[in-house]
C-alpha cells in the first residue's frame, strides 16, 4: 500500500500488507512514522527503488 496519511497506514497494517508512507502528499513524515508505515519515500522514484529491493 502507498499513501501519504495514517489513514492509509492504518489500513495496510489493518489488511496484513506493507505499506509504503509518502512525503509529497498530505501527511508529515512524524506522521507516517508513528502510524508504522514499512517505508518512507520522499518521491516517486524511492517507491520504485524500495520495490526493486524487496
Amino acid at each position: 500500500m502507498v499513501g501519504d496519511r495514517s489513514y492509509d497506514i492504518l489500513g495496510a497494517k489493518s489488511a496484513g500488507i506493507s505499506s509504503i508512507g509518502v512525503l509529497y502528499g498530505f501527511g508529515t513524515k512524524d506522521e507516517l512514522k508513528k502510524s508504522g508505515a514499512d517505508y518512507i519515500a520522499k518521491t516517486p522514484d524511492d517507491i520504485l527503488k524500495i520495490i526493486q529491493a524487496e
